[in-house]
This record gives C-alpha cells, sequence and structure tokens, in this order.
C-alpha cells in the first residue's frame, strides 16, 4: 500500500535533527518544508522526495545528484545546501532558508522589469553559473521559477535538480523526455543533443528576454510546438516591446540565444563582464557574433533518441522537412568549404608552431621582466599594472609595506629590488615601502569605559568605529571589553576600530520575530528592537563612520520577520540617508562599481560577512579561507564559531578596487593567533592592521 510519506505533519523530525514546521510549497520532485535545525536553531528548507517518485531509481538518482552538485557549491548567489540524507524511506535535502520570491512571481507582479533593475539581477544570475561551472557543474534548468529574489534584490539560484557535472554522458529520462523546461531550454537540449556550460547561458538568455519584456521569446499550443520554435526561429527583439530599452541590450539577449553553441557567449563570465560593460555605458557596441556561420545545425544525437517517444518523433520529423531543403544546396560547396578550411587549418598550425617554437617559448612557465623605478607612483596603479601586465600576485610576488612617510599617502618610496632587475615571476619578491603619510596615531584605552564615551574617545582620536556586542560576566552591560586593535598599537588614521561592548546575558527561551528595521534611522531601529525583546549586535558602517543621529539601517541579520530566541542580537550595517538610497538603488550602485576592499584584518568572521552582503555586483567570484594552523581550526572553526574566529591576512590589499574577476582568500585563526601577530616582542613601526598580507565562501560555509 502506497504511503503518504512526503506528507509530513507539524513537529515531525527528520534524521533526529530537523522539526518540520509547516509546508512551503512543491516542485516536480520534491515537497519543501520550513523546519528548524535543532541543533544550531536556524531555520531551513527541508525537500522531501515525492512518493509517486520515490520508487523510480531515475528520479532517485536525479534527487541524489541534486544533493551533491549544490552541496559542492558556494557562493552568495546560490542557495547553500547544508545537508541531505535518509531517514527511514524518505530522502530529504537541507538548504539554507530564503525569504523571498521567485523571479517569476516577480515578473508576473509588476510585468516587464525596468533594465536598470533586470539587468543587475543577471548579473548576479550569471555569477552563480560563473561559479558552478567552474565546479564543473551545468544547471541544466534555468528559468525565473528556479531564481529566488530576496526583499533587497539578492538573486539566488535553486533547484538542481536536473545539474549534472561536465563529465557525464547522458541527458535524457527514461523514454526520451530531455532534461529542462521546454520555454527555456536550449537547441541542443530540444534535440537531445549534448549539454554544456553554454546551454545554461542560453537559458539565461531566454529569462533576461522575459525580464525585460514580461513575455516569453517562444510560446506555442503545446511543448512540441515551442521546442520546434527553440529550434528554428528567432523572436522579436525585446525593444519592439518596450521601445525605452537600448539597442545594446537586443544585441546581447540576441548573443545569448542563438541557436549554434558556438555563436553565444564563451562563458558565464563573459556574459557577466558585458552586461558589466552595458550597465557603465549602455550606448556601447555589445553582442557582437565573431562567427559569421548563422547557420541552425542539427544535432545526430537526435537519431539516437528513444523512437518511441511521440514528442521526439513530431521534432524530428518537422526539423528533418525544414533542412531537407537547404542540403541540395549545401551539398555543392561543402567540397570546396573543406578544402578551404583544411588550408586554414593547416596554416594556422604552422604559424602556431613557429610561434611557440620560437616567440613564446616557456612565456608561461618563465615570464621574466626588467622592473621599473616606481618610486613616487600610486601603490593601487603600479599593483593593477604589474597584475595585468605580468600576472604577478598581491602578497606572493608583490610585497607592500606601509610606513610613516612624509610623502604623499598611498605613494612608492622606496622597492627592492632596484630598476632594472630582470624579476622571474615565481622565484622572485618585489617589495614596495609604501607612505602611510604622517597622520597616524596611538589607540586609545577605553577598556571598561561606557559605550557613548568608547566612542566619542575614538573619534576624537581620528578613527571610525565599529561597534560590537559579546557576552561577559566580569564587564558591566553597555561597557568596553576590549578594542581591535589593542590599545596603545599605532594606527593611521580614519581607520576602523571596532569596539566591543559587553550586552547583558539573555535567560529567556521565548521565539520573538525580528522586526524589519531597514530604512529606519538608528534611535528608530533601536526602538523597534527593544519593543521586540531583541538587541543591537554587530553594527558595521556601509563607508566611513557615521554619527547616531545620522544613521539609517541598510542591512538587517537576522532579515524581517524571522524568529529567534528573545533577547538575540541583531547585527546591521548602516550609513547616511545618501549611501541607503544609493545600495537600494540596483543601477546607481551597478554603475558606480567603486566598492574597494576594506581592512578586514582584525576582524571577526561574522564582522566580515557583514561587510561583504554591501559589495553588491562587485563581490569577488570566490572568497575562500585556510587557517593559520589545524589547532586553531579547531579551536574557531568559522561555520560553527564565526564570532571567535579572526581575520589574519587577506590576499586583496585593503583600498583595491574590487570586482567580480577577483578572488578573495582569508587566512583565519583564534584572537590568540591575532594577538601574537600585532603584539611582536619589539615595537612595531608600523600599524599592524595596514599591512597587506597573503591570506570559504561569501555564503558562510
Amino acid at each position: 500500500m502506497q504511503t503518504n510519506r512526503q506528507q509530513l505533519s507539524p513537529d515531525t523530525v527528520l534524521g533526529n535533527r530537523y522539526r518540520v514546521i509547516r509546508p512551503l510549497g512543491q516542485g516536480g520532485m520534491a515537497h519543501v518544508y520550513l523546519a528548524e535545525d535543532t541543533e544550531t536553531g536556524n531555520y531551513v528548507a527541508l525537500k522531501i522526495m515525492r512518493d509517486e517518485l520515490s520508487d523510480d531509481p531515475e528520479f532517485i538518482r536525479r534527487f541524489a545528484t541534486e544533493a551533491r552538485a549544490a552541496a559542492s557549491l558556494d557562493h552568495p548567489n546560490i542557495v547553500a545546501v547544508l545537508d541531505y540524507g535518509q531517514d527511514g524511506q524518505i530522502r530529504y535535502i537541507v538548504q539554507e532558508y530564503v525569504k523571498g520570491k521567485t523571479l517569476k512571481e516577480l515578473i508576473q507582479e509588476q510585468g516587464a522589469l525596468d533594465y536598470r533593475l533586470a539587468v543587475p539581477l543577471m548579473i548576479q544570475i550569471g555569477l552563480a553559473l560563473e561559479h558552478a561551472h567552474k565546479r564543473g557543474v551545468i544547471h541544466r534548468d534555468i528559468k525565473p521559477q528556479n531564481v529566488m529574489i530576496t526583499s533587497d534584490m539578492v538573486a539566488k539560484v535553486t533547484d538542481f535538480g536536473i545539474a549534472r557535472t561536465t563529465n557525464a554522458n547522458t541527458i535524457t529520462l527514461t523514454g526520451g523526455i530531455a532534461f529542462g523546461s521546454v520555454h527555456y531550454f536550449s537547441p541542443e537540449q530540444a534535440r537531445g543533443g549534448y549539454v554544456t556550460e553554454r546551454s545554461d547561458i542560453y537559458s539565461l538568455g531566454i529569462v533576461l528576454y522575459e525580464a525585460l519584456t514580461g513575455e516569453l521569446p517562444f510560446d506555442g499550443d503545446s511543448s512540441v510546438a515551442v521546442a520546434i520554435k527553440q529550434l528554428q526561429e528567432m523572436p522579436d527583439p525585446p525593444s519592439k516591446y518596450i521601445s525605452s530599452l537600448p539597442k545594446a541590450l537586443d544585441d546581447i539577449v540576441f548573443k545569448t540565444i542563438q541557436k549554434s553553441p558556438a555563436n553565444r557567449y564563451g562563458s558565464a563570465s563573459e556574459f557577466v563582464q558585458e552586461l558589466d560593460a552595458f550597465m557603465k555605458n549602455p550606448n556601447g557596441h555589445y553582442g557582437i557574433i565573431n562567427n559569421s556561420n548563422q547557420s541552425i545545425t542539427t544535432s545526430s544525437a537526435l537519431g539516437a533518441q528513444n523512437q518511441s517517444s511521440t514528442n521526439y518523433d513530431k521534432i524530428y520529423e518537422v526539423e528533418n522537412s525544414i533542412n531537407k531543403s537547404k542540403r541540395s544546396k549545401v551539398r555543392d560547396t561543402t567540397f570546396s568549404i573543406i578544402i578551404v578550411i583544411l588550408a586554414l587549418a593547416l596554416l594556422i598550425a604552422g604559424f602556431a608552431y613557429l610561434y611557440n617554437r620560437f616567440i613564446n617559448n616557456d612565456k608561461e612557465e618563465n615570464i621574466v621582466f626588467a622592473l621599473e623605478d616606481y618610486r613616487g607612483r600610486d601603490i593601487e596603479n603600479v599593483t593593477d599594472e604589474l597584475i595585468k601586465k605580468y600576472g604577478l600576485e598581491l602578497n606572493t610576488d608583490i610585497i607592500v609595506e606601509w610606513e610613516n612617510n612624509d610623502v604623499e599617502t598611498g605613494n612608492i618610496f622606496d622597492q627592492n629590488p632596484e630598476a632594472q632587475y630582470k624579476f622571474t615571476k615565481g622565484k622572485d619578491k618585489l617589495t614596495f615601502k609604501v607612505s602611510a603619510g604622517t597622520e597616524t596615531n596611538t589607540v586609545p584605552n577605553v577598556y571598561n569605559m561606557t559605550r557613548k564615551e568608547a566612542e566619542q574617545t575614538l573619534l576624537d582620536a581620528g578613527y571610525n568605529v565599529v561597534i560590537m556586542e559579546e557576552n561577559s560576566s566580569d564587564i558591566d552591560p553597555d561597557h568596553v571589553i576590549r578594542t581591535v586593535p589593542m590599545a596603545g598599537n599605532t594606527l593611521p588614521l580614519e581607520e576602523k576600530v571596532y569596539v566591543y561592548i559587553a550586552s547583558a546575558i539573555s535567560t529567556t527561551d521565548t521565539n520573538v520575530m525580528v522586526p524589519d528595521i531597514v530604512g529606519y534611522k538608528w534611535g528608530d531601529a533601536l526602538s523597534l528592537l527593544n519593543q521586540a525583546g531583541l538587541k543591537i549586535g554587530a553594527a558595521s558602517p556601509i563607508g566611513t563612520s557615521v554619527a547616531e543621529t545620522d544613521r539609517i539601517i541598510i542591512i538587517q541579520t537576522p532579515v524581517e520577520f524571522s524568529e529567534v530566541k528573545s533577547g538575540s542580537s541583531v547585527s546591521v550595517t548602516y550609513g547616511n540617508a545618501q549611501e541607503y538610497s544609493d545600495y537600494m538603488n540596483p543601477t546607481e550602485s551597478t554603475t558606480k562599481a567603486n566598492v574597494n576592499m576594506p581592512n578586514l584584518v582584525g576582524t571577526t568572521w561574522d564582522q566580515a560577512l557583514n561587510q561583504m552582503q554591501s559589495w553588491g555586483s562587485a563581490s569577488p567570484s570566490q572568497i575562500s579561507v585556510q587557517y593559520i594552523s589545524e589547532e586553531s581550526r579547531s579551536q574557531a572553526y568559522h561555520q560553527t564559531n564565526p564570532q571567535d574566529c579572526y581575520i589574519l591576512e587577506q590576499s586583496i590589499s585593503a583600498g583595491s578596487q574590487l570586482d567580480s574577476s577577483m578572488e578573495l582568500v582569508c587566512v583565519l585563526g583564534t584572537y590568540q593567533d591575532y594577538l601574537n601577530m600585532t603584539t611582536p616582542t619589539t615595537t612595531p613601526t608600523t600599524a599592524p592592521t595596514n599591512a597587506d598580507i597573503d591570506p570559504n565562501t561569501s555564503n558562510a560555509n
């Protein structure tokens, strides 16, 4: 007798850990529930395989594929898979709980989206696909229903239920049904052909078309009719529906949905870079297709499909009749084209051999060049030039040391080796001494001061202040426990000093709902939190420090309307009215693209994550962590004890302009590791937090 296993009642516990709260919805493969992780107290989304599929080996394999594929991914624009397993006959996946709506729902509510909103969302989805593709995972079912949009317009890709690693061979289920959704899948998926990363890019192009116009580019009375259009037709340009759209967007969309994968963007990264360039200059030339051969080719993989499939028979017959008339025209010129191609191939191969033999010999392995005299130049300009021109890496090939000097702040006043030295990448190190200026001070001792006294003292000393809260039984509530850097350290003016304030220890376990405080002034936000039985936690400025009377809340964690224990802390990122407006306006924040890398050294992992939320599309494509020692990892693991895990080194120099092509590596350790680093046996001549030191993801894994 078939049981209804996936219809779980509230308080059902799976895996001795996940307590079901209520249903959230259902998809083609699974029912989704809101659940509580009883070990951490966090809310999660629990996906349970549908009963009618639980005995089908192919669907069981797909369900396991989703778990493995998504669990290997760790990116702020991908819904994180936290766990997966089986409890009796129930197979489940545990995901990050994302509060928001799908992109499909957003389009249905608003119709055509303003391109200044749609394009930044596509950039985020593209970054998610870039991350997945680098790890060998193709999504195969990109559609608006599989993209969650949070209240602050962060896109998160979900549902890797038909994802497959790139070394897999087959793309069909039993009976020849193609993976993917017919309105969004690529021509090669319609044919049952080989699917690559460019198939995801095609689907994303269809999503972009729908977001810009509110309409699907291909529609019909049946799935077969839609599939045939995917194979043979090109839609009207988006600007036909929305006349105000820049023509450049038509070109970008059409390149993305080319029938031939070779004519599309080569990678998700290339697609993202083009969209980013478009947002900076909408009047530029984009979507250029280098391959002039626009013909639509058919895949021999179609004939390999199970011919018992009625849908595939229809597609095959229609496509075969259309292409039959083309073959006679093509046949006469095929032979001469083959000869030309072979001749060109031989010519190119010969040129490549000569180039590699005499010009490019060992270029990648041994990059050698003569150093210039970089003294007097800005450190950011010099490092950017060396990175782009020779592929050098900060804190590996280039070492930056900041020192007090009367030279203009940020300028190089000494270098080692000297100019004309023959520098070898991977063997030599280039050390720059950079002026920190003369505007420095010593961090004052604010131990046991009240919050307001400490903040004012540090502001008077010329520093920006970040208030943090933590429990303490030794210090009175609202008094300073410690600062990072510690008192007595030399630090340039306007650097951040983290002030840890003792908070009252809550003794109640009552659950309360987190109020929405984004957009509220500081005092009003504190009142709302106080009324809800909560308190302010980590408070970081999105830019420079702002006086309390001028502060507006920009980001809050946990998000609004989530349930937490009474007395819990709510972390916030704040700014002034203009910074709030800039952050909430996707167009301005994307166009400006002037996010500079902050100095994270000395901050805890949870503080760093709070800052990373404000980077938006400028966020590095990969954020990973290393530990200074295995002992430190066991004492302060960033996933379980983020408040005790300190950043000791970072691979991107403070002050460098961030963009999505970068990768950020952070070296982590305990507070004692940080003290050992910042308090050497001799008095340091430079502020430890200004050193650019070479150091998992921004989704906190």
